[in-house]
């Protein structure tokens, strides 16, 4: 918990640039009126210029306060900041010469910053109020040209079209360049987490092998004394035994099955079948291997003979991975509820499961299905029962939702293409 405390946001992290970068164009807009003072002939308004200046370093100071005590800002924030800048920016721009004055450019830095921390909309707004201001500017200045002067107000209308256009220009490029770096990080982000887990898998692998070939032989021999235990006993004591050879059996395959680490899915090869005859078939075998809750199986009748493309011997394992989840999380709960649901949505199954456990903390949520995370106390889980069931559909074009509340249960849906 504490580690995730730490991370900060992308919107905080901008809004802590901003501010910086305030900071660094109020000591250049001050140091450039005093020195303008001194090397312009037209006489400056310095002490309203010195306001606007004073006004925009207090709003900053604010910002800068609220941020240290644990403010939590967002791109709307960071966008009315860059507004705010546009304001002070047009205020000085009107007090100290309007279209003539060079720092006019200005606004094309406010345009490219948005555009490359802030979401389409946000940016558009950016570029659509430096463009107004720019254009008041130009309508101030129109204003005072004589209308006769037909060359000043040429030269007016072509230096406004050509700040739209470069305004357009470099909104259009700069928004299309940080989305295309967001996505190649997004990307290479999920290309490291997936090279992460196959490296802890083939670990997992290598120590999964180790401990088959030492177990097998104690299961083995369990099994052979099992056997002749119940040719020697009759009645119920007999059935005990048999029960015991079937558990023992079971275990040798789930120990069969830790030797491909994702559930079989990367070896097995996926195969078109009903989904529904193997979903009852798996939460009954589930049921027989282990008490607990009896989960609830609806089928919806437009999905009773749907078909898909999966792994069928992994799907199953994912099956019992989403049960055991869920009988994990609602043990100790007074009424252990949890339901098992198969629907037809277009072209998609949807294979639900539903419990009213002690569900995940919302900080948690998201971190949900990655490899070796889980929410359970160590030595209760290893962290693999959801990565395993989202790798099984995704591997096929499918995917994984996970729905919680801490305290309300957990809903997990595994979507897959109807075959």
């Amino acid at each position: 918990m504490a580690e995730l405390t730490r991370v900060e946001s992308a919107a905080r992290i901008n809004l802590r640039w901003i501010v910086r970068l305030r900071w660094g164009a109020v000591a250049g807009q001050v140091i450039a009126i005093l020195l303008a003072r001194h090397l312009v002939r037209a006489p400056l308004p310095v002490p309203s210029l010195l306001a606007v200046c004073a006004a925009l370093a207090l709003a900053n100071a604010g910002v800068h306060i609220w941020l240290q005590r644990g403010g939590r800002p967002t791109d709307r924030a960071c966008a009315l900041n860059l507004l705010a800048d546009i304001a002070a920016l047009t205020a000085l721009l009107a007090l100290s010469g309007g279209r003539e004055n060079p720092f006019s450019l200005l606004y094309l830095v406010h345009i490219t910053i948005g555009a490359v921390i802030l979401p389409a909309r946000w940016s558009i707004a950016l570029a659509l109020a430096s463009i107004v201001a720019f254009s008041a500017l130009q309508m101030l200045a129109a204003h005072d040209l004589s209308l006769e002067a037909e060359e000043p107000l040429l030269a007016l209308r072509g230096r406004w079209i050509a700040f739209v256009v470069a305004a357009a220009f470099i909104s259009t490029f700069s928004l299309r360049m940080s989305e295309s770096l967001r996505k190649r990080g997004e990307e290479l982000d999920r290309a490291r987490s997936d090279a992460e887990a196959a490296e802890r898998l083939a670990a997992l692998g290598t120590l999964a092998a180790g401990t088959a070939h030492e177990l097998n032989t104690p299961l083995g021999t369990i099994q052979v004394l099992a056997g002749e235990l119940a040719a020697q006993l009759d009645g119920d004591r007999r059935g005990e035994a048999e029960e015991i050879r079937r558990q023992i059996q079971r275990c040798k395959e789930i120990i069969s099955n830790m030797l491909a680490p994702r559930g079989g899915a990367d070896v097995e090869e996926p195969k078109e079948f009903e989904v529904a005859p193997v979903l009852e078939a798996a939460v009954r075998r589930w049921q027989e291997g282990r008490p607990g809750p009896q989960p609830l199986v609806s089928v919806d009748p437009a999905a009773a003979r749907a078909r898909t493309r999966l792994p069928v011997r992994a799907f199953e394992q994912a099956i019992a991975n989403l049960l055991d989840n869920a009988a994990e999380a609602t043990e100790g709960r007074p009424a252990r509820d949890v339901r098992v649901s198969l629907q037809r949505v277009r072209d998609e199954l949807r294979l639900t499961v539903v419990d009213n456990g002690v569900g995940v903390p919302e900080p948690l949520l998201r971190r949900i299905g990655e490899p070796f995370f889980t929410t359970k106390e160590p030595g209760h889980g290893t962290g693999l029962g959801l990565y395993l069931a989202r790798h099984v559909v995704e591997r096929e074009g499918g995917e994984m939702r996970v729905d919680s509340a801490e305290g309300r249960g957990t809903s997990v849906t595994l979507t897959m293409p109807e075959a």
